[in-house]
């Protein structure tokens, strides 16, 4: 499961030799490193909103763009 946070900002996507199961980043720095997992073979990655200290309208604004922007530029190539 990978939890993900759409941002205004962009923000450090630098590992620093560290793995990390959260997804931070504006929905082109998203975009990106989706595009990067699908070309290393995951086809169907498990995408989580965070719940906890996030407004609840937050979370859906980030569900809609996910489906709606995100994922569909992903899936084309």
């Amino acid at each position: 499961m990978i939890w993900f946070v759409i941002t205004d900002e962009p923000t450090d996507q630098t590992p620093a030799g560290k793995a990390s199961n959260l997804l931070a980043g504006t929905a082109q720095q998203i975009e990106d490193i989706l595009k990067r997992y699908r070309d290393a073979g995951m086809t169907m990655p498990l995408l989580w909103p965070p719940f906890r200290d996030v407004p609840t309208s937050k979370t859906m604004d980030d569900l809609r763009r996910l489906t709606e922007e995100i994922m569909p530029k992903v899936n084309a190539g």
